[in-house]
């Protein structure tokens, strides 16, 4: 079975529409926007580093040296696969470079033949790599990072598990080793899941929550923009997605909730408004948070 990654190229509007409508996650774009730009952008870091320190800082290295890893983590539906897969433009705006965005098919794992998740992991870094040309950078998005970075210690990891695992350490190993222009993203719900030889390796960790009160006021504003909403509309609004266990997703109140109460205001030919939203968000409870 062939492996073949996914690539789109950046910076492009489409991306760069759904980035903006990443709404009440601006703290996580800065930190992802930023360590990217820090990844691929020697020439300033260098430039700080001569101004600053004469470059005689010793700590320097462990930046320039470090392993180009970042790990986005948290609860399904907030957010962490849709800002991998369009950080891409903003960072190529700002650092003037075509990048190159790469994602992993869902059968990285392949039928299970032996030695087939390992052969199948070299594969996808030597395809991005390889692809990465010139002046172009690329990034390499794994989703659902914890099938292939499963912790060594689980009961339940297989030979052939702990095989690609060691495959995909040493994979990250010589990105940085190699000086590629690339960054891997690992995106995953279960940190505690993910080996610590994996985890540690990661330049950051960015975390991803549901919405709290501010964040489902931010979420309101966006999906009512264009209506006549109050903003005691949006205090009701807020009010009404309050749940003292689990807590609405980005996805479910965008999703889930508008989405379908916007359909049933066209269906009525009715102008859209929190009283369809409030009608739909009765009939659907928050997703299930994965621990």
């Amino acid at each position: 079975m062939e492996l073949q990654l996914s690539e789109v190229r950046h910076p492009n509007p489409v991306a760069q529409h759904n980035y903006d409508n990443l709404v009440a996650i601006d703290e996580q774009k800065s930190v992802l926007l930023n360590t990217l730009y820090l990844f691929f952008d020697t020439e300033k870091i260098s430039k700080w580093h001569k101004k600053h320190h004469h470059s005689k800082l010793a700590f320097f290295e462990n930046i320039v040296s470090g392993t180009p890893l970042i790990i986005l983590e948290g609860d399904v539906g907030c957010g962490k696969t849709a800002l991998a897969h369009t950080i891409a433009t903003p960072l190529g705006k700002l650092i003037d470079k075509r990048v190159l965005c790469f994602e992993t098919p869902s059968n990285i794992r392949g039928v299970g033949r032996v030695g087939e998740i390992s052969n199948r992991i070299t594969e996808a870094f030597t395809q991005a790599k390889s692809k990465v040309k010139g002046n172009d950078i690329g990034i390499l998005i794994i989703d659902e990072a914890d099938d292939l970075a499963t912790d060594r210690e689980q009961n339940q990891a297989h030979h052939e598990d702990r095989a690609g695992l060691n495959v995909l350490i040493k994979q990250i190993d010589s990105v940085g080793k190699e000086k590629s222009n690339l960054a891997i993203v690992l995106i995953t719900n279960r940190l505690k899941a993910l080996d610590p030889a994996v985890v540690r390796r990661a330049t950051q960790i960015v975390r991803f929550d549901r919405p709290d009160k501010e964040g489902r006021k931010e979420v309101f504003k966006y999906i009512f923009s264009g209506t006549e909403i109050t903003s005691k509309d949006i205090d009701e609004l807020v009010r009404a997605t309050e749940r003292k266990d689990t807590a609405y997703s980005f996805s479910d109140l965008i999703q889930k909730v508008a989405k379908q109460a916007l359909f049933k205001s066209i269906e009525e030919d009715k102008a859209f408004d929190k009283n369809f939203y409030l009608k739909i968000l009765e009939k659907v409870e928050p997703s299930p948070s994965i621990k």
